[in-house]
């Protein structure tokens, strides 16, 4: 339901329509009685379920998928709990802190579609005002009081008689719930690769996500392993704060185009917090140029997206052979494959930050680690103080933080094994009254997942929905 202050500019913007049309501004009365239409529909709310006393949602995971969840859970009157295994809310901008993390998806884009924030800072914002927003979101919808952090689920286990989930947390503590929502995230088990010797370096070393609060760079011989979307941030950041020598070392070498980030004027927000259509348009014109780019670049099943996908890579390559000014370093930094067979990972720093002297990319496999250093296949040995792992997440175990025992009286890790699968990406035969936000098959490279969670969210209210008015205890989807 809209605010006192969204109230008011609802009527105004339907006055002023009025007035436009009938002083024949024609152009922008429909686009004033556009922006109307578009809120008009919320003035009078979501409407209430009504369900009996006893009946309650669980839901695990207090990042974007359970404030977006515990929102909508609000709006239609059931009560629910979030068990988050951290701190605070927030998720992925929680968790991970290391210099320069910041999201490759625009701001206005990465956001609730209606929770739209006019006063974002810039086009690519910084971790900790992407977590500020949700912060600001959570306590906007009123997720903050159903909420238990420090809660680590252990195990949820499905009882076909009572229709209900019985939940464990590893502190022994256990709740009921009639709906179990999983909304633990797609990225949040650090992935660390087994190197020889990883455990006898002496120095600090730790993965991108689980980064040392009390470890200062300046001065100091670091290393990054890895070169993929946390690197690319973490590797400038790293340079910003003053490293003595930076080595990086690479596997594989990934596409970098520029980001083109830039701040917005105070004009521009005023204008958004104003007319909040201008702040809508601005939005939909990052989704359906992220679509489009998508259909140009990654599909070649037609000869112009066949020109424009061969142009766009000449275009960036063209870029690196402007930006990377040492030759041999320019073919170790360009992939030789295309894009989107791995992430992408716009930059207006990474590349750049390999022109400084005191940074340099290793692209020999690493052998062992020891106590002062890395050692790699060539024989070399590279002396450093720290160690930072930016070697991703492990996709598997992400997708199964804790036992879930389905109505066939089996784990869902060993009924998915090696490939994850489920309805949509939501929901699961053998496991009735059970959502999955951002699970299996729905995560994207190209755009917004938090558009992908709203979607998955629509789904499970509906659902929600349909199981309280029918009356019926239990639902799943056909095999």
């Amino acid at each position: 339901m809209l605010g006192r202050n969204e109230f008011i500019l609802v009527l105004a913007s339907g006055f002023t329509s009025a007035w436009l049309l009938a002083h024949g501004w024609t152009i922008c009365g429909l686009i004033m009685f556009l922006a109307f239409l578009s809120k008009f529909s919320e003035l009078r709310g979501p409407r209430k379920l009504s369900v009996p006393d006893d009946f309650n949602v669980v839901v695990i995971g207090a990042g974007v998928s359970g404030i977006g969840i515990g929102k909508r859970l609000n709006d239609i009157g059931v009560k629910y709990v979030i068990l988050e295994k951290s701190g605070d809310l927030g998720g992925t901008w929680y968790d991970n802190m290391y210099p320069g993390v910041a999201c490759d998806v625009p701001s206005h884009l990465y956001s609730f579609s209606y929770f739209m924030n006019p006063d974002w800072s810039r086009a690519y914002s910084k971790g900790k005002e992407i977590h500020n927003y949700l912060r600001k979101a959570a306590s906007s919808f009123g997720v903050y009081p159903h909420v238990k952090f420090n809660t680590r689920v252990k195990s949820c286990v499905w009882n076909d008689k009572t229709a209900r989930w019985k939940v464990t947390t590893t502190e022994g503590e256990e709740y009921t719930a009639n709906i179990l929502i999983s909304g633990s995230g797609a990225l949040h088990v650090p992935k660390l690769p087994p190197f020889k010797g990883k455990d006898d370096f002496k120095g600090p070393n730790f993965h991108t996500a689980l980064w040392d609060k009390n470890f200062d760079p300046k001065g100091k011989k670091v290393a990054v392993v890895g070169t993929g979307a946390s690197s690319v941030q973490c590797v400038p950041g790293l340079v910003e704060r003053g490293v003595s020598e930076l080595r990086v070392f690479q596997r594989t070498p990934g596409w970098v185009p520029p980001r083109l980030d830039y701040e917005y004027p105070e004009l521009v927000k005023t204008m958004f917090r104003i007319f909040p259509f201008t702040n809508a348009m601005h939005r939909w014109f990052f989704f359906w140029r992220n679509e489009f780019r998508f259909r140009c670049i990654f599909t070649q099943d037609a000869w112009i997206t066949k020109k424009i996908s061969t142009y766009v890579h000449n275009l960036v390559r063209k870029h690196y052979s402007h930006v990377i000014k040492d030759k041999d370093l320019l073919k170790k930094l360009t992939p030789n494959f295309s894009m989107g067979c791995k992430r992408i990972t716009p930059s207006d720093t990474y590349l750049q930050a390999f022109n400084e002297k005191h940074v340099h990319l290793i692209t020999e496999r690493v052998s062992e680690i020891t106590e002062n250093g890395i050692k790699t296949a060539d024989g070399v040995h590279h002396e450093v103080d720290a160690i930072v792992y930016a070697t991703g997440f492990d996709l598997q175990k992400s997708a199964r933080p804790f036992t879930q025992i389905g109505a066939d009286g089996k784990n869902l890790s060993e009924t998915w094994g090696d490939a994850p699968a489920a309805y949509l990406g939501i929901v699961h035969e053998d496991n009735p009254n059970w959502f999955i936000l951002l699970g299996p098959g729905t995560g994207l490279g190209h755009n917004s997942i938090i558009y992908m969670i709203e979607c998955q969210v629509n789904y499970t209210i509906d659902a929600i929905k349909k199981l309280v008015n029918s009356g019926a205890r239990s639902m799943s989807i056909k095999k």
